[in-house]
């Protein structure tokens, strides 16, 4: 094992390293969610029921007949749950506001109303599921935010060093010489501070608008986590054994 981890090392010196196996997934992420009726409804638009533009309350129910409207798909998650748009964010608010809206579509509500407002409310619990789940991770709020910024995360490790991809290496030959529960516990405990401090980084450099240190950020973030679910599936099976 330490015969192949020197070779890799001795690759990284020469070359960028792409992470292989596990990390491959988060290397090209692709994440999957549920889809939605794609309408546009908006404050600019006429209501579907009594034909006028009113202010739509909670950005989805008119103000006017109070019927609910069709979904709005391209509307700012953070606007959504009411939130201003940047990084920082408190997590224990937005679980608040997050159960509010989803009290507010409960399908329950709508369950004597026209089947219009039946879709529009499981599509509604759809996309504030989504808006939450974004926005509660920093991982995917930093990569929602710079998505509305106009950038996409690089498709390579170009954005590191060799030096943090050979550290990455290491820590997956502890991860795999590991033979008990509480040596995993221990590296799992030093991975969830890490990923903490580089949320207020990620914090801060969204303050400065230093969307290239994002980006080298969230890539780490993602090798961090990539280790973090090794960790995971190896305690699964020192337990099963």
């Amino acid at each position: 094992m330490r015969g192949v981890i020197n070779g890799l090392r001795s690759a990284v010196r020469t070359t960028n390293y792409t992470p292989n196996g596990r990390n491959v997934l988060l290397q090209n992420e692709l994440i999957l969610r549920p889809q939605v009726r794609l309408f546009a409804a908006n404050s600019s638009s006429a209501c579907w029921n009594c034909q006028n533009k009113s202010e739509l309350r909670q950005n989805m129910i008119c103000s006017d007949c109070g019927h609910l409207q069709d979904v709005d798909a391209g509307i700012n998650y953070f606007e959504l749950l009411s939130f201003p748009t940047k990084f920082s964010l408190e997590p224990q608010k937005l679980t608040q506001s997050f159960r509010q809206l989803q009290t507010i579509v409960h399908p329950d509500k709508y369950s004597n109303k026209t089947s219009r407002e039946q879709a529009n409310s499981a599509d509604w619990s759809s996309l504030i599921n989504k808006a939450y789940k974004t926005l509660a991770t920093p991982i995917e709020r930093g990569q929602y935010l710079l998505q509305l910024e106009g950038e996409q995360m690089p498709q390579d490790n170009s954005a590191l060093n060799k030096e943090f991809l050979m550290a990455m290496m290491e820590r997956n030959e502890e991860v795999e010489e590991a033979e008990d529960t509480k040596a995993l516990e221990d590296l799992n405990a030093q991975l969830v501070k890490e990923l903490e401090e580089m949320a207020q980084k990620l914090s801060s450099l969204f303050e400065a608008k230093d969307l290239q240190g994002v980006k080298g950020t969230l890539v780490e973030m993602k090798y961090l986590l990539s280790i973090q679910s090794s960790i995971k599936q190896k305690q699964q099976g020192l337990l099963g054994s």
